[in-house]
């Protein structure tokens, strides 16, 4: 599942997986004590997303996307005006806009390892030099929106900043 798959400079391992979801190749890091079962497991749970949590993810981009248009409408003048054409019919259409450049793990205690996470990160359509971080941890979507060092595994993350930018929790909340 993991290709080329070795140690870089940081002491962490890193490889190449192809993510179902995405359609292409993603590099995936994670420190060396993590076991690759553990990461391989993730990688198929990310790669078997499906239904009503794939489509909560989707609307998250998107609010992601309407916010940005809106804080920075001159910054958008130049993006696709199709982006959220097909939205509705097809939620997924919008992950097109997105290009996830790794997928990280961090750490977990031994009793969490059947816990399904994801931790991905990279560029987006709208966004520049501010990318865009996915985060989800047991079914639950933790975070979307500009791009974070998150641990999945440490409690806090929807507070200060993170909650203001974080399109994960829906504004009406």
């Amino acid at each position: 599942m993991i290709k080329d798959l070795h140690e870089n400079e940081f002491g962490c391992m890193e490889g190449i997986f192809y993510s179902d979801i995405l359609g292409y190749d993603v590099k995936v890091m994670y420190k060396k004590n993590i076991s690759q079962e553990y990461v391989e497991k993730n990688i198929q749970y990310l790669n078997n997303l499906k239904g009503e949590f794939l489509e909560s993810m989707c609307t998250a981009v998107k609010r992601y996307y309407e916010s940005y248009k809106i804080m920075y409408p001159d910054l958008c003048e130049d993006l696709p005006e199709d982006i959220l054409d097909d939205f509705e019919k097809d939620p997924e259409s919008i992950l097109q806009y997105i290009d996830i450049g790794v997928c990280h793990f961090d750490e977990c205690d031994k009793k969490d390892e059947d816990v399904p996470v994801i931790n991905i990160g990279g560029d987006c359509a709208w966004s520049g030099d501010e990318g865009i971080t996915i985060a989800a941890k047991d079914n639950h979507l933790v975070y979307v929106g500009p791009w974070e060092k998150l641990n999945v595994w440490i409690n806090g993350m929807d507070s200060g900043a993170n909650r203001m930018f974080n399109y994960a929790i829906p504004k009406d909340v």
